[in-house]
């Protein structure tokens, strides 16, 4: 067989079933398939045959320039094209997933050795991450009336974000089963299918009782068992809960507001605590 000349669409097919078949998380496997489809795509455009003979690290070399001068959105159907070009740190995850791809390559023995094993992702400047200070947080919480149903789930959210650290596909996946609110934890699927128990602050507590026990509208199947739902009982998905949290931030006077953010600032809060207890 002649692998030299398997087309680069076979091959991509065979790596998402393989991601797919390995257990790595939706999010994962579409975020490889999308650079890999750039990728040809560029390979096309610059008419480079996409056959896996021709695939080389010069290619993939002359395809980080092209990251480097592209403008952030280019291309993309929904969102229009920015100013900005792509960031150090965007580039570095496009050559991250190229480098498993190809490392997939060798292992499936497609190729004879790892055609990147060489190639370094670029570097990228360590920015210090300003997170939410405690009156930024005080404002964006007096801005969200929780006595109606959207205000009531707009609060839950956010302080669950604030409170475990939950990634935005970790809220919007939890189950009631898995919400364990008067016992003071949650059980959360997270990333690599691993599952762990998150436990909940009395305030969290309180502000998710009062969402499920006086909110939460009636799921509108009997298979959602999701604990964030649209008012007409359907998944929250997470689109939605970051347009929320732009329109928070926007009424508190703090655009910044976006989801990670809300992790980050978890994250330094905890260790802030860790090490003030040591």
């Amino acid at each position: 067989m002649d692998k030299n000349g398997i087309p680069l669409e076979k091959l991509m097919k065979h790596f998402e079933a393989f991601n797919r078949s390995e257990g790595k998380s939706p999010a994962t496997v579409y975020w490889y398939s999308r650079v890999l489809a750039y990728f040809e795509n560029y390979l096309r455009e610059h008419k480079i045959p996409d056959n896996l003979g021709n695939l080389s690290e010069f290619v993939v070399r002359d395809f980080i320039l092209y990251l480097q001068t592209k403008n952030k959105w280019d291309g993309h159907p929904y969102m229009p094209t920015s100013k900005k070009q792509l960031s150090a740190t965007s580039v570095q995850t496009y050559v991250r997933a190229l480098r498993a791809f190809f490392n997939w390559l060798y292992h499936e023995r497609y190729t004879e050795e790892n055609l990147l094993a060489d190639l370094k992702p670029p570097k990228a400047p360590n920015k210090i991450v300003d997170v939410l200070k405690d009156d930024e947080i005080k404002r964006i919480l007096g801005c969200i009336d929780s006595d109606t149903s959207t205000g009531c789930r707009a609060m839950a959210i956010l302080v669950i974000m604030l409170d475990t650290g939950l990634r935005l596909s970790e809220i919007t996946n939890l189950k009631m089963a898995d919400a364990h609110i008067e016992e003071g934890y949650l059980k959360v699927m997270g990333k690599g299918s691993k599952e762990r128990i998150v436990p909940l602050g009395g305030f969290a507590q309180k502000v998710l009782l009062r969402y499920v026990y006086h909110f939460r509208p009636k799921p509108w199947s009997i298979d959602n068992d999701t604990v964030f739902l649209t008012l007409d009982g359907q998944k929250l998905q997470p689109n939605a809960i970051k347009l929320l949290l732009k329109r928070w931030g926007r009424r508190a006077g703090v655009p910044r507001l976006h989801t990670h953010l809300c992790r980050q600032t978890y994250a330094t809060n905890f260790l802030i605590y860790c090490k003030s207890s040591a």
